[in-house]
């Protein structure tokens, strides 16, 4: 099972990164907003082809990313440069990986903020590089030691003075792995598949400072190839869960959210639990 285990982090991470409720609404520009998110994901079932093979995955993962972003101004769009910095731990029986992931650059456009309609339409093009913590011997890790564009637009509409519907979608290509292992437990070259996926968030203000959100994330496709054959580690992946925010003070923001694979196809079926605090300058 180790080889088809490969790629569970990768799909772990792609939860890490999904959007929360409102990340599609800007602030205003020359802010600055410094993000520091916790995640521990957990799960122990295991799927083949949408079929459970064991309940003894113990897959663990204590994840954080620390996340600045600054608002301004391109010309009339606003825009927000951003890095996301990963660090933590993963485990599965007998194996771990820990210390730095793979940074992820990127920055939104919004070539619709219409304040007044509450009509947000918007473009991000996310760039990772192999900077994270890679051991081709271990059948889990926190780097993936291949380079990755992500390519994400979002459509927000608000509706009253409470409620937000934020639909985004993505592509996601990868470069060659040419420090991976084969069946055969010899160096090789691995290749991935186009990774696309999309979320929905609904959220309303219970009160000024309070908002709830129902949230949804699906993730597709993926698969690997290994010294030129296909592995069965193809994602079709539906995860829904529920999250809230909460303003401590004007310039500080306290985040929640919980949410579970409903369906998996291959790797194995988590849960995340996530808090981030939220600071604007």
């Amino acid at each position: 099972m180790t080889i088809a285990l490969l790629g569970i982090f990768l799909f772990t991470s792609s939860q890490v990164f999904a959007n929360n409720a409102r990340d599609y609404i800007p602030l205003e520009p020359n802010t600055f907003f410094l993000a520091l998110y916790y995640n521990h994901s957990f799960g122990n079932e295991y799927y083949v082809n949408g079929s459970k093979k064991s309940n003894s995955a113990n897959f663990i993962g204590n994840v954080s990313v620390l996340r600045p972003v600054y608002f301004t101004q391109l010309g009339p769009f606003t825009i927000d440069p951003q890095i996301l910095l990963p660090f933590g731990e993963v485990t599965l029986p007998n194996q771990q990986s820990s210390g730095i992931g793979d940074a992820t650059f990127a920055s939104t456009i919004w070539f619709v903020n219409n304040k007044e309609s509450k009509v947000l339409f918007a473009w991000t093009p996310f760039v990772t590089a192999p900077t994270g913590q890679y051991d081709r011997e271990s059948g889990i890790n926190l780097g993936a030691n291949r380079w990755a564009t992500k390519q994400e637009i979002c459509f927000a509409k608000g509706f009253g003075d409470r409620t937000w519907l934020e639909l985004s979608g993505y592509a996601q290509f990868f470069s060659d792995n040419d420090n991976a292992l084969n069946t055969e437990g010899h160096r090789a070259t691995s290749s991935r598949d186009p990774l696309f996926g999309g979320d929905a968030h609904l959220s309303y203000n219970f009160t000024p400072e309070f908002f709830g959100s129902l949230d949804y994330i699906f993730t597709g496709g993926g698969r690997t190839i290994v010294g030129g054959k296909e592995q069965n580690d193809w994602q079709a992946t539906h995860n829904v869960g529920v999250s809230g925010a909460y303003m401590v003070t004007p310039h500080m923001q306290v985040m929640t959210a919980f949410s579970t694979d409903a369906a998996v196809a291959n790797g194995v079926r988590t849960s995340t639990v996530m808090v981030r605090l939220g600071f604007i300058f």
